[in-house]
């Protein structure tokens, strides 16, 4: 007998946005789930990107997407303010939710969706996709069985990309002002923060320190320039639960040097990930390792991690990420974060501020 496919609808599904760049073509490779709708604002855009992507029904709001019978996935694929509202209404309609991260704007948003989703015994996935990388799961087998030994300590340094001194267009400009929920730390930096707690564990204390350093940007459609509101540099050092030393350096825009730069210590040997931007989730990665005294070479990911097909980023980390959300439907697992995990990431991003506000060590 035919396996019944996952119906998949998109809110947020236009021929040129996030969703169209990196949701559509990762379901797309995997023959198991099956676009059936999209939504945006507008009638018009709807039915062209339903019409390129091959979608069976195009609606211009959320109400009908949630609630058609043949949906069972319902994607959020919007800017953040949205968030609440419309993964609320796929809440409503008892549907599976795969929200983009952030989960909310701001932490009480994000409890607020999670109790709901949690009181109907809803199937919830937040959209942390650097946790499902090939390289992610198994830099977290390799050192739970021992490469590199015991981890001493672990430093990592990242550019954002954005949040510098420059937004290419429009559409950029929500980002430069926090009450928008969608900050350096809140987007990027969250991103590559997840793979580091999944490979190496939470956090036992930290100490932070926020700076707002760039205070304009300059919008390249017409140079003129527009106020920088959000922070752009983070520097947190902690202890993880393992007594791991762990230092990470996180800032807005580009640099000449080195944008993502990832090491973890151990007393046999060392890892070193690099890529050329701190959305760890976005880039390519190099996975390098070391035995204690000899040189790095690069580190050879297993076949088992990886898929048949291997798409190049930004589809990439979405196609990882659906990879894994099937085999948590399939099987009733939860290797995907869900909408608990992304509370518990809002709330660590409030200790953070929490820390650098007040000068002092947070215990967890």
């Amino acid at each position: 007998m035919k396996q019944k496919k996952i119906g998949v609808g998109i809110i947020g599904a236009n021929t040129t946005n996030w969703a169209a760049m990196a949701h559509i073509p990762a379901l797309q490779l995997i023959p198991e789930f099956e676009l059936i709708a999209v939504s945006t604002t507008k009638m018009s855009s709807a039915k062209e990107a339903a019409e390129k992507f091959g979608a069976k029904y195009a609606f211009d709001n959320e109400y009908e997407l949630v609630n058609h019978p043949e949906v069972s996935l319902v994607v959020v694929a919007v800017k953040v303010p949205y968030h609440y509202r419309l993964v609320k209404a796929a809440i409503d309609a008892g549907k599976m939710i795969y929200c983009e991260w952030p989960l909310g704007n701001g932490t009480n948003e994000a409890k607020e969706l999670a109790a709901m989703a949690a009181a109907k015994g809803l199937k919830t996935f937040i959209g942390l996709q650097a946790v499902s990388l090939p390289e992610i799961t198994y830099l977290k087998a390799a050192i739970g069985d021992g490469l590199i030994g015991e981890v001493l300590s672990s430093s990592m340094l990242g550019s954002g990309g954005q949040w510098g001194g420059i937004l290419p267009d429009e559409s950029y400009i929500y980002l430069t002002d926090p009450k928008n929920g969608a900050t350096m730390m809140d987007i990027p930096f969250s991103h590559t923060l997840a793979g580091l707690l999944h490979v190496l564990g939470n956090f036992k204390s930290i100490s932070a320190t926020l700076a707002h350093r760039r205070k304009e940007s300059v919008l390249l459609t017409d140079q003129s320039i527009l106020p920088q509101l959000s922070i752009d540099q983070v520097a947190i050092s902690g202890i993880l639960n393992n007594d791991t030393l762990v230092n990470i350096h996180y800032r807005g825009g580009m640099s000449a040097g080195i944008n993502f730069h990832w090491e973890i210590n151990g007393t046999k040997g060392d890892i070193v990930i690099t890529g050329g931007v701190g959305h760890m989730q976005l880039t390519p990665v190099k996975v390098q390792w070391a035995k204690s005294g000899e040189a790095l070479a690069d580190l050879t990911i297993p076949a088992e991690y990886l898929s048949d097909e291997v798409p190049a980023q930004p589809v990439r980390g979405l196609y990882a990420a659906y990879k894994a959300v099937l085999r948590d439907i399939q099987n009733q697992s939860n290797d995907v974060p869900d909408f608990n995990e992304g509370v518990k990431m809002h709330q660590f991003l409030d200790r953070i501020h929490e820390s650098s506000l007040e000068g002092r060590r947070i215990d967890f």
